[in-house]
Formats: C-alpha cells, sequence, structure tokens
C-alpha cells in the first residue's frame, strides 16, 4: 500500500457527507494576520489527509474576491505537537512564497497566498490552528489531477498524452522545478496527483503542488528518519537516511517517472512498497515506452524517438543520483526535440478535439453566483488585453502594460525591447505567455522568463492593430500608416511578404484565424458602416462577406482546431464563419455588444455594458447569464473554458462565473 500523505489543498478527495456536515469550520471566516482587511469565508470541505484537512474558501477584500484553498492543520495534531502543525504549514509557505517575488508570477508552480492560524475550541480547550491559502485550481471537465487528465485521455481517446501534450507538459513541470530548486527547496514528492491543471487544448496549464515535504537543500530529512514520499515516484536517496543528502536530482528522479506515465498512462515502476522499488530502482534495465498499451501511435511508430526518450529517462532515473541531468531543464532539453515538432507552437491532436466533442454545452450550467474580482472604475484605460486559464490577464493600457494576477492589478516595468514604444494590443501566445502589440509594428512576447522580441515589421511607420497565427510559420496582421489605406500584412516562415492596401475599407479593427488558410477580418467602410472579409494569404486576396447593415464589428475570435470565427459589434451584431460559410445573429435587446469569446464546447460569449449573454448551440437562441446596470463601463475582453468565464471592463473590473457538468 502507498503511505497516506499530506494532500495538496486543491487535490484532496472529496469528504463524505457526515464529515462535511459536523464539520464547524464550515461557513466561519478566518482573518489575515498580515492583512487587516481581508477574509477568508470557508465554503466546502474539500478533503482530509493524515495531518490537514482542505476547505475551499472565498478570500474577500475591499477590493474583490478569490476562490482560494485553505489547508487547517488538524486539530489533534496541532494538539499533540504544535511544533509538527506550525512546520508543516511554514514549510510550504516559504516554499511557495519565494515564488511571489517576480511578475508575471509564475505559472508553472501553485500560488501562495497567505498564512496564519485561527482559534477553536477543542475538547473544552482554546486551540490554534495553522492554516495556509494557496489558489484554487480548477480543471473543470478533465479534471484537476494530471493523473485525472491522463486518464481522461485513455478513456476518451484510447491513449495516454499525445506527443505535443506531453511535450507542453514536461516543459511546465520542468520550469517550474527549475524555480522551485533556484529558490533553494527541494520539493521531495513529486508525483502525478501533485500536478494540477486548469485550462484544455490550446490554454492547458500545469502546476506543481503540495509542499509538504519541501525542505531547503542540504539539510537533512525534516521528518527525521521517516523516509518520505511515494513508491514509484521516490528517488532511492529519500529512502535511506544514511545516504546523505539529498539534491535536485531527487525530484528530477520524480520528473521522469511522471512523464512516462503522461506518455504510456502506466507506471514507470510498478512497485507498490518501497522495499520493493528499491530493488527495482537498483536493476540495470527500464521499461520502454513501446511498453505501455496506450503509447499515442505517432510515438510508437517512430523508433528513434522511442529509443532516445527510453534513454533520457533511465539516465535520470538512475539509481546514482550523479548520473541523472544536474537540473530539470537539463533533462527535459533531452526529450522534447522528440515531442515538439514546433516548439513554439501550440498544437492540439485531432484526436482530442474529438474526444471534446462529448462536452456538449447542454450539459453545461453557468453559476448564477458570479464573483467579482475587481471592481470597475480604475484610472486606466484598456486598449487590448488577454488571458490564461490561470485567470491572469496581460493588458496594453494607456499607462503601459498592466499585469492582472487574479486579486489586483500592478504596472509592469517598460521593457527595455519596446524602447519607449507604445503597447497597442495584447494577444495569448502559449498557455503562459503572451505578444504584446507595439507601435512601430514590433511583437513582443512577454513570459515568467523575460521580454523577447519576436517579431518587426518591414516598416516602422505602419503600427500593427491586431495579428492572429504562428509567428514561425503563418501569421496575418492588420496595420494602418499615416496617408495610406488599411493594410493586410501577412507572414510567412519569419518573412513578412508585400502588404496588400484595401481602398474600399476606411479602417480595420480585428483580425482571426478561422483555419490553416483563412483568417476573418472586421472593420468598416468609407460610408461608415461595418465591413468583414476572408483573407487568404497564400493567394494574396480579400473577399469581401455581407455583413448586417450596423455602424461597426469591433471584436472577432476563434479557437484552435475549431474551425470557427465570431465578431460582434453595435446593434446586437453577430457574424460566424466556419465551413459552411458566414451566417448572421441579432442579439436580443440589440446591444452594443463589445467583446467574444467561444469556448471548446462551440459555445459564444457576447458582452455588452452591464450584460453578458451566451449561445450554446447556432440553433438556440441568446440568454442572459449576468445583467448589472451600475456597470457601465463597456467590456472589452472575455475568456471562456469549460470551467470557467472572466470578463473585463475597459476600466480594469474583473467578472468570474464558475461553469459545472451537471
Amino acid at each position: 500500500m502507498r503511505r497516506t500523505r499530506i494532500p495538496d489543498a486543491n487535490s484532496m478527495s472529496s469528504p463524505a457527507p457526515t464529515l462535511q456536515r459536523s464539520d464547524t469550520l464550515l461557513g466561519r471566516t478566518v482573518s489575515s494576520e498580515v492583512h487587516p482587511d481581508v477574509g477568508y469565508r470557508l465554503t466546502r470541505l474539500l478533503g482530509q489527509g493524515a495531518t490537514a484537512r482542505a476547505y475551499a474558501a472565498m478570500r474577500i477584500t475591499p477590493y474583490g474576491q478569490l476562490p482560494v484553498a485553505i489547508k487547517v492543520i488538524l486539530p489533534q495534531i496541532a494538539q499533540h505537537s504544535s511544533t509538527v502543525g506550525n512546520l508543516v504549514v511554514q514549510k510550504e509557505a516559504v516554499a511557495l512564497g519565494r515564488l511571489n517575488e517576480r511578475i508575471p508570477r509564475c505559472p508553472y508552480v501553485v500560488r501562495f497566498i497567505d498564512t496564519g492560524a485561527m482559534e477553536v475550541n477543542y475538547g473544552g480547550y482554546p486551540l490554534r490552528l495553522p492554516w495556509l491559502a494557496v489558489e484554487f485550481v480548477d480543471g473543470g471537465y478533465e479534471g484537476t489531477l494530471l493523473e485525472d487528465r491522463v486518464k481522461y485521455s485513455v478513456k476518451h481517446t484510447s491513449f495516454a498524452f499525445d506527443r505535443a501534450r506531453a511535450g507542453r507538459s514536461l516543459d511546465a513541470m520542468a520550469k517550474g522545478l527549475d524555480e522551485i530548486h533556484a529558490a533553494g527547496v527541494l520539493h521531495r514528492d513529486l508525483k502525478p496527483t501533485n500536478v494540477l491543471c486548469c485550462g484544455s487544448g490550446d490554454t492547458e496549464i500545469h502546476k506543481i503542488a503540495d509542499f509538504g515535504f519541501a525542505r531547503p537543500m542540504g539539510l537533512s530529512a525534516t521528518f527525521g528518519a521517516i523516509a518520505v514520499g511515494t513508491p514509484g515516484y521516490t528517488a532511492p536517496e529519500q529512502m535511506l537516511a544514511d545516504r546523505g543528502s539529498i539534491g535536485p536530482q531527487a525530484d528530477i528522479f520524480a520528473l521522469a517517472a511522471i512523464i512516462y506515465f503522461v506518455l504510456t498512462g502506466e507506471d514507470y515502476f510498478v512497485s507498490d512498497t518501497a522495499p520493493n522499488a528499491y530493488n527495482e530502482f537498483s536493476a540495470s534495465l527500464r521499461r520502454s515506452v513501446a511498453d505501455g498499451k496506450y503509447l499515442c501511435p505517432e510515438l510508437r511508430e517512430n523508433g528513434a524517438a522511442i529509443f532516445a526518450i527510453d534513454q533520457a529517462l533511465a539516465r535520470a532515473t538512475s539509481f546514482e543520483a550523479a548520473l541523472r541531468p544536474r537540473s530539470a531543464g537539463q533533462f527535459a532539453a533531452t526529450v522534447l526535440p522528440w515531442l515538439l515538432d514546433q516548439p513554439n507552437s501550440v498544437q492540439v491532436s485531432d484526436r482530442w478535439l474529438e474526444s471534446m466533442r462529448s462536452a456538449r454545452s447542454s450539459s453545461l450550467r453557468v453559476d448564477s453566483n458570479w464573483i467579482v474580482r475587481h471592481p470597475p472604475g480604475g484610472d486606466r484605460l484598456i486598449l487590448g488585453a488577454a488571458w490564461n486559464a490561470d485567470g491572469h490577464c496581460l493588458a496594453a493600457t494607456t499607462n503601459g502594460l498592466d499585469y492582472f494576477d487574479g486579486a489586483s492589478w500592478q504596472n509592469l516595468a517598460e521593457p527595455e525591447v519596446l524602447q519607449g514604444r507604445r503597447p497597442l494590443q495584447v494577444r495569448r501566445h502559449s498557455p503562459t505567455t503572451w505578444l504584446v502589440i507595439a507601435s512601430g509594428s514590433r511583437i513582443v512576447q512577454v513570459a515568467r522568463e523575460g521580454t523577447t522580441i519576436l517579431a518587426d515589421g518591414r516598416d516602422e511607420g505602419v503600427d500593427f492593430i491586431d495579428i492572429d497565427g504562428d509567428l514561425d510559420d503563418l501569421a496575418v496582421a492588420i496595420a494602418e500608416a499615416p496617408g495610406r489605406s488599411p493594410l493586410i500584412c501577412t507572414r510567412i516562415g519569419r518573412h513578412w511578404i508585400r502588404s496588400l492596401e484595401l481602398r474600399e475599407v476606411s479602417l480595420l479593427s480585428t483580425v482571426a484565424r478561422v483555419d490553416e488558410t483563412r483568417w476573418l477580418i472586421t472593420g468598416r467602410d468609407h460610408g461608415g458602416r461595418a465591413w468583414a472579409g476572408i483573407h487568404y494569404p497564400l493567394d494574396m486576396r480579400v473577399t469581401a462577406i455581407p455583413v448586417p447593415n450596423t455602424r461597426a464589428l469591433v471584436a472577432c475570435t476563434s479557437r484552435r482546431g475549431q474551425r470557427l470565427a465570431v465578431a460582434v459589434g453595435s446593434t446586437g451584431t453577430l457574424l460566424c464563419f466556419d465551413e459552411t460559410g458566414a451566417s448572421t445573429a441579432i442579439v436580443p435587446g440589440c446591444p452594443d455588444l463589445s467583446a467574444v469569446a467561444i469556448d471548446l464546447s462551440s459555445q459564444i460569449w457576447v458582452a455588452s455594458i452591464g450584460s453578458i449573454q451566451n449561445r450554446v448551440s447556432p440553433s438556440s437562441a441568446f440568454s442572459c447569464q449576468w445583467h448589472n446596470p451600475s456597470w457601465g463601463s463597456p467590456f472589452v475582453s472575455l475568456h471562456a473554458e469549460l470551467g470557467h468565464l472572466f470578463a473585463l471592463t475597459v476600466d480594469g473590473g474583473v467578472l468570474e462565473s464558475r461553469i459545472h457538468a451537471q
């Protein structure tokens, strides 16, 4: 049997109903000891481990609310030894807190929020229970745990993760581990149930969680001579107290075992007890990924890739720690070339997309209890913004670049690569990075690792307004320049080719990729009416498409792999373009629509001042999901997942709703 563990606050199993009903902490609000105006209302018991209970909670501040997970030490543990309870909480707080110092926040590790202690009455005596608050990770339809997502993939596609998805998973975990190690902390219990996931497909993010067994490097085990970890994922040096100090190579051992599981749906090491696992580790042979029943066919047919991955996994799980790679990044560098054909492109397999068609919007309902993450009315004016599945947002504003970390806005220092250029628009580049379009036709990437120039236009006198596509392969930008008609600029294979001038159009506003060869472009003609067209970049031509007689189409969006683009504008106008052509609709009430999003079930969300509506299918009517006349600023951005929806107003108001399967 595997050891009972201190679960992460996000990943505990559902509690029994009787435990839920008898919990005296439910409904209680705990005050922060650091921020006097912040409280945490415990709303739901997530589960219980050997030393702690985990609760879903709401962080309540004068400036908005934030869902969090709170781990509370069990009263019997705190009563027996306050040192143990404080140690578990303090170790995790220190490990996670060191990663919060840079903006953007580390997307690959569960974010630390707060810590403290609450007063309770236990057995007639007062007792202080240490607690720790971290971000709440909601995986939605596919599950929150990496283990659950691999099992979901096996069940619905007959295979574990495809090559590209496994590569993104490895890249995220390796970057997270390197940051953890750079902060001087070892995890020591990395496994598929301690990696949490949010988003789906082109937005999926993996996060390392549960630092209950973490410790500073170079120290002996903080739980005495007890071997910590999980058989099959725990390095051999952790199993014996006399094998010297434990280093980053112990976590790299576990990472390699996780990647085998991600690729095959099976454990790399099959022993379920520490002695058997120790003997298995010391053997000279390792399983091949080709032995895995659920290895995806694209990889199974590539003998060179299988050989290279097998060699990398064997080295990373060497019995002697000194023979393993010195860092998680070094290990990832030996595997990623065999998984990611285009490292900078988020590829989603057709097999996975087919499996997601079962997630029909009719099986989803929207919570009536919406959360105000941040109230409107700030002094910023947002020009363009993009989200990740984490609920974090990067915005181009009149103040420069502003970053929303789920709870508050912060202004980013101007990156050197912008050199005084004005940010005009932001697009999501990968699940954890953003594209910033700046004046002078410069495109930069903003990431945790830094800001870099990805592309410059051919003419600094031209300003890109919007862009969509793959900058390393095929991308289309719309642009403007003084004294010239609006421009469509095409980039093929990292080179800009001749631009097209649209003389029949007075301005262009948005662009969205429909499929591999077509882009939807919107704007306004010289008569002051909305205009839309389909651009075929490989043919260098644009075909206008009919639109209703309205003033403008101001926002459009698409979702990779869905072959659907949607544009919205004034008087409730909605334009859809898919494989069958163009279709239009008018949203009830004819509101001036300012933002649109599509989730993976092809459910369309639209927003106007003080209102958000959705349509679950092309044959259904739009339904109002949120209405508040006091929100007088227009929405400028929507982000829709199968798990939740984020909405952003032009002055920085942030609204969220959770979406649940029935």
